[in-house]
């Protein structure tokens, strides 16, 4: 009986054993088979060359500008309620020219004047009437010459008018409603220049002697 118990632990251990040596084997078996597996499926990862940053160049620093900008002013707000205000017109320009006429010829003057001498005369005569030079009151023809003296060097001549009144004549004595003007006494006439429209005439007095 002792000898079947001895036995049966005997055979008990072996298969114990046994099992332990087949499960190690399949064990390092499986281990050696996975190694290598994953030691070829996983390359070996190099590390990356550190790459060196670009040196970054200083900011250029701005040109110093001698003018200075102007202060903007900022926009006023308009109101959105508030109508925009009307344009004001712009006035209107002012001429202050003004014409001179002095020195300058008349436009509306024509180049020919008709002179009315029947006018002249009667206006003439009227200024001649309020003369202070009573040879000047009447035309030079009315006065008559009723005496001569003196020599050729020097001579007196006497006028008469139509009221009978007598006044001297000498070289230079102004006689006439036209201004004439004594410029020679002979021994029998008196010779008076005169101007009527701007032509020179003379007219001679003679001595009248009744």
């Amino acid at each position: 009986m002792k000898k079947i118990k001895f036995v049966f632990l005997n055979t008990i251990i072996i298969i114990f054993i046994a099992a332990g040596l087949a499960f190690a084997a399949e064990v390092k078996n499986t281990s050696t088979a996975i190694v290598p597996a994953s030691a070829k499926a996983v390359p070996a990862i190099k590390p990356a060359p550190a790459v060196k940053p670009a040196p970054v160049p200083p900011p250029a620093s701005p040109a110093p500008s001698s003018k200075v900008a102007p202060a903007v002013k900022p926009a006023p707000i308009q109101n959105p309620t508030q109508p925009a205000a009307a344009p004001v017109p712009a006035p209107a320009p002012v001429d202050n020219y003004s014409y001179n006429p002095s020195g300058k010829p008349d436009p509306f003057k024509p180049y020919i004047v008709v002179v009315d001498t029947a006018a002249l005369k009667k206006q003439i005569v009227k200024k001649a009437a309020t003369s202070i030079f009573p040879l000047q009151r009447a035309e030079t023809e009315k006065y008559r010459v009723v005496g001569i003296a003196g020599d050729k060097d020097h001579r007196v001549a006497i006028a008469e008018d139509a009221a009978k009144k007598f006044y001297p004549l000498l070289n230079g004595t102004r006689i006439g409603l036209n201004n004439g003007k004594v410029v020679e006494i002979m021994a029998d006439r008196v010779i008076v220049e005169e101007y009527e429209n701007n032509k020179a005439k003379r007219i001679i007095l003679k001595l009248r002697k009744n």
